[in-house]
């Protein structure tokens, strides 16, 4: 049988203005074909994206559909193609503003690239992870961007019996023998610049914030932390604690009140999100940020700089993390560890 040939090698031809009205007569294949000079069928190949049209071509087709207002049926061809054109994306905690950043990231390049995201929220449940994980399997999605909850080994798992699906980590350090690619700002050079901070500034002891054992998806900055204040002869605390602001507040709020008095509290957070529960803390116990306590985050959010005192925190490019996500979740079976740089952002909430 013989292939349609590309019937339309003129890019330059114009694209006619769209139907006068688009609402009361939808443009069909036939109406996309006309207005652009070519064959039905060298339509629907374009629109399939099977690679039997020239770029040049396919691309001056998809113009022609798209001011036409010819909208295909997504998931019929996705049924008939394999390809399907959604990105899966469960994040731990849509609360915390770094991920709206990171979405929004993603969200444009997945725009380049035709494709959309849908997004769903484990509110740091492992067992929800697991059941949206299936879900979006149900659901056909192309490939998965998790920001994961746990240890890693629950996902490890999950993605060898689902090896056809891409599955992309924010912020988690997996063993480099999985299939998951991970994309996280330099966990280690990130403690080692706050505990470093601290130190200069006095801190002999400091108490890293973190997430019950069974959720940690941060494990290799715990273990940074304590290497790094062994090197510099810090003692190092871990308050773990759910990771809610509320939460957070509450556990340091108790963390203070049983304190020695004699010296400053330092605390080092996996966000700056989580942060603010250390300032609603030092608020009800009468202390001064900055002053009678010492407090460093994570993310850099724009909000941060804000705060009296500004708080001190460790910057990384939140839009690269979310371009990099789509990128690796579009490259099938080429694993790939990328690790953003990262710097310390010294302001006023470390005396």
């Amino acid at each position: 049988m013989s292939q349609p040939t590309d019937e339309a090698p003129d890019a330059d031809r114009p694209v006619p203005p769209p139907p006068a009205d688009r609402r009361a007569s939808p443009a069909t294949l036939r109406d996309v074909a006309a207005a652009a000079g070519v064959s039905v069928a060298l339509v629907s190949y374009a629109l399939n994206g099977t690679g039997r049209v020239s770029a040049t071509t396919e691309a001056r087709i998809l113009q022609i559909a798209d001011q036409l207002g010819y909208r295909a049926n997504r998931l019929a061809r996705a049924l008939r193609t394999g390809r399907y054109s959604t990105i899966g994306v469960i994040i731990r905690n849509l609360r915390n503003p770094l991920f709206a950043d990171v979405l929004s990231a993603m969200e444009d390049e997945a725009r380049v690239q035709g494709l959309a995201l849908t997004i769903r929220n484990s509110r740091y449940d492992l067992d929800d992870q697991q059941r949206l994980l299936d879900s979006l399997v149900d659901d056909g999605v192309r490939a998965i961007v998790i920001a994961p909850v746990g240890t890693g080994d629950e996902l490890a798992a999950w993605q060898r019996q689902h090896a056809h699906i891409p599955l992309v980590a924010l912020n988690m350090s997996m063993p480099r023998t999985t299939s998951v690619s991970t994309i996280n700002p330099d966990h280690q050079e990130a403690v080692r610049l706050a505990v470093e901070h601290l130190a200069a500034r006095g801190h002999r002891r400091i108490t890293f914030v973190a997430a019950p054992r069974h959720l940690a998806a941060d494990l290799t900055r715990e273990i940074a932390f304590v290497e790094q204040c062994a090197r510099l002869d810090v003692t190092p605390r871990t308050l773990r604690t759910k990771l809610t602001v509320e939460a957070v507040q509450r556990a340091v709020a108790t963390d203070l009140a049983n304190r020695d008095r004699c010296e400053a509290p330092a605390f080092l957070l996996n966000s700056d999100h989580l942060a603010a529960g250390v300032y609603h803390a030092a608020r009800g116990a009468g202390l001064e940020l900055g002053h009678d306590l010492s407090v460093v985050g994570h993310d850099n959010l724009p909000s941060s700089d804000l705060l009296a005192p500004g708080l001190t925190t460790i910057a990384f490019d939140r839009d690269q993390l979310g371009r990099d996500a789509v990128r690796l979740a579009l490259s099938p079976g080429s694993q790939e560890h990328i690790v953003l740089p990262v710097r310390l952002v010294s302001r006023g909430s470390v005396r």
